[in-house]
């Protein structure tokens, strides 16, 4: 069984691969703090334990990061949201999750400060959650 981020990029025969491999690296270097496991067949990030990020590889057609906050607390798609959203990446699911998208290597490095920048004020904004 997979555990690590390093394993699952070994076994990842994707043409997307290298976008991946980008939103992996900046993730760690934005909030090293972050632990790796494998969920959902695909790279997640931890903070105390908690899920908090996954890389979504069901659309052949980009990469997403699901922002969220692992199975409690419960979902409302009709409430607020948990912040006001400064970077414009964020697309809000929920109150308590939402997702980024990029569809090349070009998209993501385009926007990469923004990216890094909505990974750390995810954290921030749900570690007490």
């Amino acid at each position: 069984m997979t555990k690590t981020h390093l394993e699952f990029m070994a076994n990842f025969d994707d043409e997307r691969k290298q976008l991946v491999e980008a939103l992996l690296e900046a993730i760690v270097e934005e909030y090293p703090a972050l632990t790796e496991t494998i969920k959902w067949n695909a790279p997640t990030f931890c903070f105390n334990g908690k899920d908090r990020m996954t890389i979504m590889l069901h659309k052949k057609d980009r990469v997403g990061l699901i922002l969220h906050t692992g199975t409690k607390p419960k979902e409302d798609k009709k409430a607020p949201h948990l912040y006001l959203d400064d970077t414009g990446l964020l697309e809000w699911n929920s109150n308590i999750r939402a997702t980024i998208f990029f569809f090349d290597l070009a998209d993501f490095f385009s926007k990469r400060d923004l990216f890094k920048k909505s990974v750390r004020r995810w954290i921030e904004e749900t570690k007490d959650l």
